[in-house]
């Protein structure tokens, strides 16, 4: 670089004048003793002593200059380095006496766990005004909230008077099937969305029950979810405890992908188990009457099922009709029956039918009343434990809860009563008929169906890692 330069020609300047050149040979080239080939030694020792062997380090300046040496120097910044820094500013810079202006910023707002849009955007710099519109027109087009981590690729115009910047246009994926875009036009905001595409398809998996149906499930590469779904499906019929070691499980799911190749996680859509020594069990997620269900293949051969079961396995210790009441000492109606059964004892649906009450009820203690096709409604009082909530839908033969002695009562039992329109019956007077709720040709498409899941070849399960 020219001597005329004013940055590095003015700091080559500076360190001569900051580094002395020594004056002085070295005094230990004055001690060599004297040895064949002095003349090769002595023009080596000349030419040593022409040359400095350590030149003493000149302190930097404190100043703009010292910040340029450290920007224009390879070190490690724990080193004192300053790569990256800006350069000082020498003669030959000329100041700008008005900087340009952006027209737009592009930014990129992330929303946190438990985030709402518009609080993202605000932190990104968006005004609170444009940010409540900009919420306020996703969610007219996608009502339900975004989830954590979705990216929101925001544009500000240009700076108004007040140094804030308008949104003018807005994207992010509102759903795993649905794009939303925002485009300022005249103070308002237009919406666009655009479908993903979504592709899905069947997939089985199946095996061999080994030290807990869970963990089977789990081993086999059913996602948490998935296993606890179909749980809850074939627990709806038995008790999942009934599941042995040797006892097979089938399932088949819904694998979805995005056509940008996110994978997803969709529906379970069939349910089957196979026991040893039992009949098995095959259920089916089928639309019936408008509400997905989980129908029972078993049951579709066109027969109905007729008749309601027993609530507990246990002798009958009280009848209906009248009697003397064991605490209230005086003859009323006995409006059902009584089971001697021990505390613990599980308790089961009668039939088919929806818990309409599920708590405690003064004198009956803990009970559970269910809603039975024909304005039938069966009640089981004094229990110890209540296995399902209101609202819930059970089969007949499903556990609701256990035998127990709450309320008043001398000791465990069940006490069963039975009401048909409103008027409580003798239980061992009423009939049950379970109807088939699908029509021919709903049970034939579901047949089918079923057979197209059965022919599927199971996935084999992820290989154990080491």
């Amino acid at each position: 670089m020219a001597e005329s330069d004013p940055g590095f020609g003015a700091m080559a300047r500076q360190l001569r004048e900051r580094t002395p050149m020594p004056k002085t040979r070295p005094a230990f080239l004055n001690n060599l003793p004297a040895m064949a080939g002095i003349g090769l030694l002595t023009v080596g020792a000349s030419a040593l002593a022409m040359q400095p062997l350590i030149e003493p380090a000149a302190p930097l300046p404190h100043d703009a200059l010292a910040q340029e040496y450290r920007a224009a120097g390879i070190a490690p910044q724990y080193r004192g380095g300053g790569v990256g820094m800006r350069m000082a500013a020498g003669a030959a810079v000329e100041p700008l006496s008005d900087v340009p202006e952006r027209p737009f910023r592009d930014l990129v707002a992330t929303l946190g766990e438990g985030d709402r849009l518009d609080a993202s955007l605000k932190r990104a710099g968006v005004a609170d005004r444009d940010a409540r519109a900009a919420r306020a027109a996703v969610t007219a087009v996608s009502p339900s909230e975004l989830a954590a981590g979705t990216k929101v690729n925001v544009r500000l115009g240009r700076a108004r008077s007040d140094g804030s910047r308008p949104l003018e246009t807005l994207s992010l994926k509102a759903r795993y099937d649905l794009q939303v875009s925002l485009e300022r036009v005249d103070e308002k905001f237009m919406v666009r969305t655009a479908a993903i595409a979504v592709t899905a398809e069947p997939v089985r998996v199946s095996g061999r029950v080994g030290q807990g149906l869970y963990w089977s499930l789990r081993g086999a590469g059913v996602s948490p979810k998935m296993a606890s779904d179909y749980i809850k499906a074939i627990g709806a019929r038995f008790d999942v405890g009934e599941v042995t070691s040797g006892d097979r499980f089938d399932l088949v799911m819904e694998k979805k992908m995005t056509e940008a190749g996110e994978e997803l996680a969709g529906a379970l859509l069939y349910a089957g188990v196979k026991r040893q020594g039992r009949e098995a069990l095959d259920l089916m997620r089928w639309n019936v009457g408008g509400q997905i269900k989980w129908v029972d293949t078993g049951g579709l051969d066109g027969t109905s099922e007729s008749g309601m079961i027993w609530p507990v396995n246990a002798p009958i210790s009280s009848n209906f009709g009248m009697r003397r009441h064991p605490i209230l000492r005086y003859t009323r109606m006995h409006s059902g029956i009584d089971f001697a059964a021990r505390s613990g004892t599980p308790i089961v649906a009668a039939a088919d039918g929806k818990v309409i009450a599920s708590g405690w009820a003064g004198g009956n203690g803990r009970r559970v009343k269910l809603a039975h096709d024909g304005g039938i409604v069966t009640s089981y009082s004094h229990m110890s434990s209540i296995a399902v909530p209101s609202g819930t839908e059970v089969r007949r033969g499903q556990v609701i809860g256990t035998v127990g002695s709450s309320g008043l009562s001398t000791g465990p039992h069940l006490h069963y009563e039975v009401s048909v329109g409103g008027r409580k019956v003798d239980p061992r007077s009423v009939d049950i008929v379970r109807r088939n709720p699908l029509s021919p040709a709903q049970m034939k498409a579901l047949k089918a169906r079923h057979q197209q899941y059965l022919a599927l070849e199971p996935v084999a399960p992820p290989s154990p890692t080491v």
